[in-house]
């Protein structure tokens, strides 16, 4: 979620492999050297996929140690950049493993957010998809969404916008959420979320939402409560005033 005063990050952890295979495991990864970067990345999609991505990107770093000159997440000039960097690594995974996942019957399947600030640049979120090509969030479209998005979708196109405080967007984002676990099991906690102020260039605003932190819960149920009120609050239907157009049986 991309606000004037810096963006918010937020991801469930709840991976599923069907009904009976359902597990917990963090999609969000935060690289930080303060004072000239923060990047957030945030998977959905296969498993295996996500993670030999992520180890592609780590081996980087773990190789530029001995050469210095080789291309990193730290090293990327732009967000876009960046972007496009996770997305050669995307493809490097495809190019691997589409024929293998496909010939028993499974599909590349996997989105990443991208976001964050390099120092001198704006904020930027990037959405890359399965064949490493992105696009990006703006000040008329402010937020992206990746996983199962139908359901929490409705809350933040009502509510939120790019002038939104970083405080109300952080409700919103776990709203939006909430709204996606009560309807979809295969959505859960922990929330993680990362709250990145502008020009900090530190990643020092981060939580993570148990099932039963209470602020999680508070925000749910204030949420749930509200709109009940609200709906009660709204003018009843007049049926004398309007013809509905029903046939008459005679």
């Amino acid at each position: 979620m991309l606000c004037r005063t810096g963006a918010v990050f937020l991801s469930d952890s709840r991976t599923s492999a069907g009904m009976d295979n359902i597990t917990m495991r963090s999609k969000m990864r935060v690289y930080e050297k303060p004072g000239e970067r923060v990047i957030c990345i945030m998977s959905s999609g296969n498993l295996s996929l996500t993670q030999a991505t992520l180890a592609l990107i780590d081996d980087d770093l773990i190789l530029a140690n001995n050469e210095p000159a080789s291309e990193t997440i730290m090293t990327t000039q732009t967000l876009y950049e960046t972007a496009r960097y996770v997305g050669t690594k995307v493809r490097a995974v495809e190019k691997r493993d589409r024929v293998a996942l496909e010939a028993d019957g499974f599909d590349f399947n996997i989105n990443l957010i991208v976001g964050g600030q390099i120092a001198g640049l704006t904020p930027e979120i990037h959405l890359i998809y399965p064949q490493g090509n992105s696009i990006h969030a703006t000040r008329d479209c402010p937020f992206l969404q990746i996983g199962e998005t139908k359901y929490g979708k409705p809350i933040l196109d009502r509510g939120f916008n790019y002038e939104t405080s970083l405080s109300d967007a952080v409700k919103f984002g776990i709203i939006s959420i909430d709204a996606t676990m009560k309807s979809n099991v295969a959505v859960g906690p922990p929330i993680d979320l990362l709250c990145y102020e502008l020009d900090s260039l530190m990643a020092n605003l981060r939580m993570r939402l148990d099932e039963d932190d209470p602020y999680l819960q508070e925000i749910g149920r204030k949420w749930q409560n509200g709109l009940v009120k609200l709906v009660k609050d709204m003018p009843a239907p007049d049926f004398t005033k309007r013809s509905l157009g029903f046939a008459t049986a005679a």
